[in-house]
């Protein structure tokens, strides 16, 4: 699938905020340090910023305050692992699915099924990515297409990481409202699949298929669920477990991946 194409910002176009100078000259010496400038100096800021040095400090020790540099040696200043806590929450923020595609590709020539990654958007599951297998099926997961939370393997992966208010709160708005013993027994059923990472599900969204899911964790945070569905009626004991192996293969294969 085809990521939308984003144009770039132009700094042209891009409104400045007002009364915020002293903010932004923090920031943009914050977004100075980089993999080839791991380290400034008050030198390196001044030749960057029309700022005095009494002001260059002061940006320095907000900085510092905030736990986000530390001098380590005489002048020169360096970023703290505070940083990697910002790194990763940025990282679980993208789809991922430049990266998870040959992941889905291998899985669908492995198993001779179709391959999808899902992630969460909201009270929804959303399918990022998709690989078709040579006899592809009819299936309500399509890219781009939002989808309940409660129904499918993958789905209830995302479903499973609801807090239990969230979840009340999930089942309240569905129209129509599942039966009590239904909400119940699903309820149930989250629990252990948060506990495993693993979920499966047999016509729960389409008449007929059965799909196995994995949970995608990176940093401890889910991100995605990739899973393959198929026919139940072309598959039996043996070809499901060899499906359920390599379902859980590709998912530690592509958070080991995204960890590079």
């Amino acid at each position: 699938m085809k990521s939308p194409e984003v144009p770039e910002s132009s700094p042209a176009l891009v409104q400045r905020t007002k009364g915020v100078d002293s903010a932004r000259r923090v920031l943009q010496i914050l977004l100075q340090f980089s993999d080839g400038r791991p380290e400034l100096t008050i030198d390196d800021m001044l030749e960057t910023h029309e700022i005095s040095v009494p002001s260059a400090y002061r940006y320095l020790a907000l900085l510092r305050e905030m736990n986000l540099i530390e001098e380590r040696g005489k002048g020169v200043f360096v970023l703290t692992p505070q940083i990697l806590r910002l790194a990763r929450a940025a990282e679980i923020s993208l789809d991922h699915r430049t990266e998870v595609q040959p992941i889905l590709d291998r899985l669908s020539a492995e198993t001779g099924e179709t391959a999808l990654y899902l992630r969460q958007v909201n009270d929804a599951a959303v399918c990022l990515a998709i690989a078709e297998s040579d006899h592809p099926i009819s299936i309500s997961f399509q890219p781009g297409h939002l989808m309940p939370l409660h129904g499918g393997a993958a789905a209830k992966i995302l479903f499973a990481e609801f807090s239990d208010a969230k979840r009340n709160q999930y089942f309240e708005r569905l129209t129509p409202p599942l039966g009590r013993a239904q909400r119940a027994a699903l309820v149930e059923s989250l629990e252990e699949i948060k506990r495993t990472g693993y979920a499966e599900s047999v016509a729960e969204v389409d008449a007929g298929v059965w799909a196995v899911a994995a949970a995608v964790r990176l940093h401890g945070a889910l991100i995605g669920a990739i899973t393959v569905v198929a026919p139940e009626y072309r598959l039996d004991d043996e070809q499901k477990e060899r499906i359920r192996t390599a379902v859980g293969v590709a998912a530690d294969g592509f958070v080991t991946l995204l960890r590079r």
